[in-house]
């Protein structure tokens, strides 16, 4: 009798561990889950430095009709639809400005699309957002009409497994000072 309640003992100590077991391997699978339940893309983020570094694309903006220089900006490619990918810069005058975009995506012709909002980093606020959509060279006059834009490298989009298709935190050129990078609201950190 003795030995059998020995066994028993041990079997619900047994028991008890591999349920302690089991239960920190589902928290840790359902936190790991929950970074990376964006939607399906046909890229995907590296979840380095605040989730914010994702393959890129980059279009140039600039006050030339010609779209011949300007600012440099790498969109992130592959987030959910409605991640929120947010930038602040000053512009040359020192004026600071914020702006958003979601529902960003290559399309299956191989241009580039997103929705952008003016004014907020974080998708929302009182102004309707402008979707906007561009093809690899093509000048584009923006929002507001003196800016002029063009795709410049949507190898990302067009063909994700090349290894020219880079993988980064997104950024801003603007020549007068740095550009913070927003991800859902949250400044993204390298």
């Amino acid at each position: 009798m003795k030995k059998q309640n020995t066994l028993q003992t041990i079997a619900i100590f047994i028991g008890i561990v591999a349920f302690l077991c089991s239960c920190s391997l589902s928290t840790a699978t359902d936190d790991s889950d929950s970074v990376d339940s964006q939607e399906v893309a046909p890229v995907s983020n590296t979840n380095t430095a605040n989730n914010c570094a994702y393959p890129l694309v980059q279009l140039q903006t600039g006050s030339d009709s010609e779209c011949t220089g300007g600012n440099i900006h790498e969109w992130p490619v592959g987030m959910g639809d409605e991640d929120c990918h947010g930038w602040s810069s000053y512009d040359t005058s020192g004026k600071l400005h914020e702006n958003s975009a979601n529902n960003i995506r290559c399309n299956a012709d191989g241009t580039f699309t997103f929705t952008q909002f003016a004014g907020t980093l974080t998708c929302e606020g009182g102004r309707e957002g402008v979707v906007k959509t561009y093809a690899l060279n093509s000048c584009e006059q923006d929002i507001p009409p003196t800016l002029f834009t063009k795709a410049i490298d949507l190898t990302c989009c067009i063909n994700p497994d090349s290894p020219e298709c880079t993988t980064g935190i997104p950024s801003v050129s603007v020549s007068s000072a740095p550009s913070d990078i927003y991800l859902n609201g949250e400044l993204c950190v390298e």
